[in-house]
């Protein structure tokens, strides 16, 4: 299991038909008919490839939603009586009647008295860069880190700023993080509506959708890209009046997480063991919760293997929880592991993948395109030399393009943090598992606009094949 019979793989041309499938649907937040819909593809399909006692952690929770873009017909502003283009909304951010709501604007000043901004419909712009030397925080989080290996040498400088006219993966998370900030801002001012100005065109910010995600608030935000966004600002400073529409609803949405495992030689006995396949399965675009796919390419796999020639279980997880308002951490005590603790007991390893056949985008000369490239890829494994080589071996096995392989518990080759451990499979770090984790760097992939033209299915199949093999390496060792 060290290496990958590729007879046993998904062909690119399934991987293509279940992503079009996934894009014909939309967007799948969860519990909308959109994710039930992928839900009920993907246990139609574990099921088919040996998948056995299957179970929902079924809860409901407040789903709040509107008309996702292109769709624009439930959001819209005027300012100063003149229509202004709306690239998104705040998602949970409120809702306003058809005609919307009528103020003074004002722009935000943190050295204003908080009660000048009261009932007002109130402008921000998005903080920029800072400028170097950068501090430890603004490399690990917005900067190339360093990394134990990669497969090539295209990638930005490490530790450095990276343009969006070179790729817009890291300025898109410093802007996107700054929607926190300014919702709790708007709270605290009393404000009656707020409006975020990004520092961005009008094809790069539209569809984008709120993350972190917010708990739900009764103050409906509008984005606004920067040329539309730079006369609103002016009658912001002159204090003009403006009229937002923000028309959303909220439903009693059932939702679940899904775990089902496919049997290993001890399964049902006392000396099973199991590697744990995490993902999450809601958000705004084809490739943002399109790890579940993934994860289903390699029990695939599996499946071809016999089940006495299988040392461990694979036990599938596939969490709800990602775009839900106050993620994960606000659903903690309907989460499944918090009522079955006694199920962590037979996890012996971890297997966490997202984001997967992402292309690299850019924004230059007002142009937002594809740079001809596949988006930069992490797979990170635990502080272990076996496990660190087993990851660089799939990555050469594969030769998969564009991939560091990190390890965030230790300097890498340069001497430099290798950052942060993004996604669900970062639990591995607080549960002290042996793991590998993958994920593409999300520039596109925040938006409800990343369709099927920005899927490759060739990077899918690779990363699959070399996931699979990872998979393979927990499942016939003990790296404890």
């Amino acid at each position: 299991m060290a290496t990958i019979n590729p007879a046993y793989l998904i062909s690119a041309e399934e991987a293509q038909e279940w992503h079009v499938f996934k894009d014909q649907g939309g967007p799948t937040y969860s519990g909308s008919p959109a994710w039930k819909r992928f839900l009920g593809f993907l246990e139609d399909r574990f099921r088919k490839y040996g998948v056995v006692d299957i179970q929902h952690n079924t809860w409901t929770y407040p789903r709040w939603y509107t008309s996702d873009f292109p769709d624009t017909s439930k959001w819209a502003l005027v300012s100063d009586g003149r229509p202004v283009k709306v690239a998104s909304y705040g998602a949970y951010s409120g809702s306003t009647s058809k005609e919307g709501i009528s103020a003074e604007l004002a722009f935000y000043n943190p050295a204003a008295p908080p009660e000048s901004f009261k009932g007002k419909i109130v402008v921000f712009t998005t903080v920029p860069h800072p400028n170097p030397p950068f501090d430890e925080t603004y490399k690990k989080w917005f900067t190339l880190n360093d990394y134990e290996y990669r497969t090539s040498d295209d990638f930005p400088p490490l530790f450095t700023q990276v343009p969006p006219s070179e790729s817009v993966s890291y300025d898109v998370w410093w802007q996107l993080r700054q929607t926190a900030a300014v919702s709790a801002t708007l709270k605290k001012i009393q404000a009656a509506a707020g409006i975020m100005v990004f520092n961005m065109g009008y094809d790069r910010l539209a569809g984008l959708y709120t993350f972190p995600v917010p708990t739900l608030s009764n103050i409906p935000v509008l984005y606004v890209d920067k040329e539309a966004g730079a006369q609103v600002i002016q009658d912001a400073k002159a204090g003009k009046k403006a009229v937002l529409k923000l028309e959303a609803a909220v439903e009693q949405a059932e939702t679940f997480q899904w775990i089902g495992f496919l049997p290993g030689k001890d399964y049902g006995t006392e000396k099973d063991e199991r590697i744990l396949l995490i993902t999450h399965t809601d958000g705004p675009c084809l490739q943002q919760d399109n790890g579940a796919l993934g994860i289903l390419g390699i029990v695939a796999y599996f499946s071809r293997i016999p089940q006495a020639q299988r040392p461990k279980t694979l036990m599938v997880f596939l969490d709800n929880r990602h775009y839900m308002p106050g993620m994960e951490k606000a659903f903690e005590k309907e989460d499944y592991f918090t009522k079955n603790p006694e199920a962590r007991k037979k996890i012996s390893g971890l297997i966490g993948i997202e984001h997967l056949g992402q292309i690299e985008y850019r924004e230059r000369d007002g142009r937002y395109e594809p740079t001809g490239k596949v988006e930069g890829c992490f797979l990170w494994t635990r502080n272990h030399p076996q496990l660190i080589e087993a990851a660089v071996k799939a990555a050469k096995d594969h030769r998969w393009p564009r991939v560091m392989v990190q390890c965030v518990e230790r300097p890498g080759i340069h001497g430099g943090t290798q950052g942060v451990w993004y996604g669900m499979g970062k639990i591995a770090l607080d549960w002290d598992l042996p793991a590998f984790a993958t994920m593409g760097t999300q520039g596109a992939y925040w938006a409800t606009t990343a369709r099927i033209h920005a899927f490759d299915k060739n990077l899918f199949r690779t990363q699959v094949a070399a996931m699979a093999q990872l998979t393979g390496t927990l499942m016939k060792g003990n790296y404890k």
